[in-house]
């Protein structure tokens, strides 16, 4: 016996045992690192998609879609004032893993800097200062993440204060 069949039919017929629907969801939670109070407004972006959604007044979002491939979404938050914040998820995996992203930038003080004034040969002349956010959690099923302000001098200053603290103790 032979069967005939078209080859639309059997594009058509291909396609349907090879294609699986994906969903892609990321949920959570914008707060301040500052406050602990959650950002209103807060801009989360599904990096490499077209797909854009903002926190609620309680920080709380959700962003996602249904696609045909499964991907690794990769997340990345702003907000005005603060510091951004960026993650890439893994999803095919039975751990939680995930990337940060992570980068320093070297800033120079305008003069230098000594955290014992009784030792004038110890002086600091700048700093390392993290570009992005990178606190965050994952609870169940959801990301609590926290930005940073993005407010160079205070930044500075608590650097300088842990520095007079450790040498005068």
């Amino acid at each position: 016996m032979i069967i005939k069949i078209n080859f639309f039919t059997l594009v058509g017929i291909l396609l349907l045992l090879c294609s699986c629907d994906c969903q892609i969801l990321v949920n959570g939670k914008i707060i301040s690192s500052e406050t602990g109070k959650p950002l209103n407004g807060a801009k989360i972006e599904m990096v490499g998609r077209d797909l854009i959604s903002e926190s609620d007044q309680n920080g709380i979002f959700k962003i996602g879609e249904m696609t045909g491939l499964c991907y690794d979404p990769k997340i990345k938050v702003t907000y005005e004032g603060h510091k951004p914040f960026i993650i890439e998820l893994e999803s095919e995996s039975e751990f939680q893993n995930f990337k940060l992203k992570k980068e320093s930038e070297f800033v120079e003080y305008e003069k230098p800097f000594y955290p014992n004034l009784n030792n004038k040969d110890n002086f600091v002349t700048g700093t390392w200062i993290e570009k992005y956010s990178g606190n965050f959690k994952i609870k169940s099923d959801s990301l609590l993440i926290y930005l940073d302000e993005n407010n160079l001098t205070k930044e500075i200053e608590l650097i300088k204060q842990e520095l007079k603290n450790k040498n005068s103790g």
